[in-house]
């Protein structure tokens, strides 16, 4: 008899997503960790618009974006402060619902993530008690913890364990899972301002491409600002963190914020130099043990995507999770998670080394081939390809078929019922909670809801547009008109699982050869069937 069906070892936002996540579907969770209180000092600051899709799904995402902030623009400018590149950040993608880039204040939305789990009766919290040990067999796991101040032990049993402990995870260590050092160990000073409450300022990012000492300047929620400079050779790291130096780096790109503003205002509070990385653990997965945000993979902070990677780990796993401990899936199934999200991670720090590249030039000469290829790309804006920013990632291979537009997230647009023009929703309020097919074309629904009913183990609904439900933005018909399709069959998560195209069989009959192969997947845990 296992204490618990899964122990979560770490209460982050990673951690905390997950146990709301979990607490959702009643599944008999613990969540713990040697700090009893947030860390009250502004860390993450940056998240897109699938995470608060993600949000959205445990109903915090207007509480969230109430205590965010949007900017405007992103500019890299050089040296000489000239322009490389300007982003208008309004222009990028919203396919989730919600702006690409939102800037917040992370002790906020950790305590929202906590306070909503005090509605959840399967999810408790033992804090104060960290991991020290574990051991595994088919059956289960023995967890050892340890109280961080009394010493006190003990020994709980669970069926599966998070653990989402952070960059020196001590589960990762305890399962002695290596990591992939992907080449981006450069030091930085990250400073963190707080202007007083009565001083305005623009909303402009900046990446200070400077071969003398490359920069950041952040515009965060509320009147929190975000710095980071290099630390180049010959500097001080000690000397770096004191107040006067941090003020003095600060101060030629104050003109950025405002005239108005000057050094010596606001509130220093954090002035530390930290290790930018790019590691990649091997294995996501290790038996019942599961790795999640930081303790699976650290990235340089380019993109603002590493609490993102982490939210998407939890989203990713948890709903196969819940299949199995309710024995609706076979245990195979959750292979998935680590190729599917380890593809998709790599992917992400890959392009966030790529961008880091750009700014951390200090070679004179490659910083001028480096302004050279801007200037072009001005001119011939496909040279500027490879650098995207709003971008989305795509799935590894796993619980997919494996067609074009599998493992891509669906588009969430504004929504109506067909019958109630006046009631708009984000898309996800209309969804179901399990699999389901959304039809480009009403007069496909009969015959596809007759296809999904020869496999009721999966339990799929089909909604139709024009029908059921009606765009007010034309996201997912345009994704539709892209790949030529005439639907999709959606996972729990959003993801695509399978597309319907226009052309070939009629797509009653493509629907009932996907649910095969899914059924196949889920109740046997053969992943391979997809894809053959």
């Amino acid at each position: 008899m296992t204490d618990y069906d899964v122990i979560i070892a770490g209460f982050g936002p990673t951690g905390a997503l997950a146990a709301n996540l979990l607490g959702k579907h009643n599944i008999r969770t613990l969540v713990v960790d040697p700090q009893s209180a947030i860390y009250d000092i502004p860390r993450g600051v940056h998240f897109d618009g699938e995470t608060m899709r993600i949000f959205q799904s445990i109903g915090l995402a207007d509480s969230i974006i109430a205590q965010s902030a949007c900017n405007d623009s992103l500019n890299f400018v050089n040296g000489r402060g000239a322009s490389l590149m300007r982003v208008e950040m309004d222009q990028l993608p919203q396919t989730a619902g919600w702006p690409a880039d939102i800037f917040f204040r992370q002790p906020l939305v950790e305590k929202h993530l906590r306070d909503n789990l005090r509605q959840f009766d399967s999810v408790s919290e033992q804090l104060g008690w960290a991991v020290t040990d574990l051991v595994q067999d088919d059956n289960g796991i023995e967890v050892s913890l340890k109280h961080a101040d009394s010493g006190d032990t003990q020994k709980l049993h669970t069926s599966y364990l998070i653990g989402a402990d952070g960059a020196d995870s001590l589960v990762r260590r305890l399962l002695d899972i290596p990591l992939e050092d992907m080449d981006c160990d450069e030091p930085w000073l990250v400073v963190d301002w707080e202007l007083e409450p009565d001083v305005s300022f623009k909303r402009d990012i900046y990446q200070f491409c400077d071969p003398a000492r490359p920069g950041t300047l952040v515009p965060c929620a509320g009147q929190h600002i975000r710095w980071e400079f290099m630390v180049t050779q010959g500097d001080n790291p000690d000397a770096m963190e004191e107040e006067s130096a941090v003020r003095a780096m600060m101060a030629p790109y104050l003109r950025h914020l405002s005239p108005d503003i000057c050094a010596d205002q606001g509130q220093i509070l954090r002035s530390k130099v930290y290790e930018f990385h790019g590691l990649l653990a091997e294995q996501m997965r290790d038996g019942r043990v599961f790795l999640m945000g930081d303790a699976a993979h650290q990235m340089p902070p380019f993109l603002g995507q590493g609490m993102c990677a982490g939210l998407r780990d939890a989203e990713n796993l948890v709903w196969k999770l819940a299949g199995v401990l309710g024995g609706q899936y076979d245990p195979e199934i959750l292979n998935s998670y680590h190729s599917e999200r380890h593809a998709h991670v790599r992917a992400v720090i890959k392009q966030a080394v790529r961008i880091g590249e750009i700014i951390q030039t200090r070679d004179r000469f490659k910083a001028f081939v480096r302004d050279t290829f801007f200037r072009l790309g001005k001119l011939i804006p496909k040279l500027m390809g490879g650098i995207e920013f709003g971008q989305t990632w795509r799935l590894g291979h796993g619980l997919l078929s494996g067609d074009q537009a599998s493992g891509r997230q669906i588009p969430q647009p504004v929504m109506h019922r067909g019958t109630t023009p006046e009631e708009t929703a984000r898309l996800d309020v209309f969804l179901p909670e399990g699999f389901c097919v959304l039809a480009m074309h009403a007069t496909d629904k009969s015959d596809l809801q007759g296809a999904a009913d020869k496999h009721p183990q999966i339990g799929c609904t089909v909604l139709a547009l024009g029908d059921d439900l009606v765009e007010t933005e034309a996201m997912v018909s345009r994704m539709a008109a892209q790949y030529q399709l005439s639907g999709f069959l959606l996972r729990p998560d959003r993801q695509i699982y399978a597309a319907l195209t226009n052309k070939g069989a009629p797509a009653a009959d493509q629907l009932d050869g996907h649910l095969a192969v899914l059924a196949h997947q889920l109740f046997t845990g053969d992943l391979k069937s997809a894809a053959e």
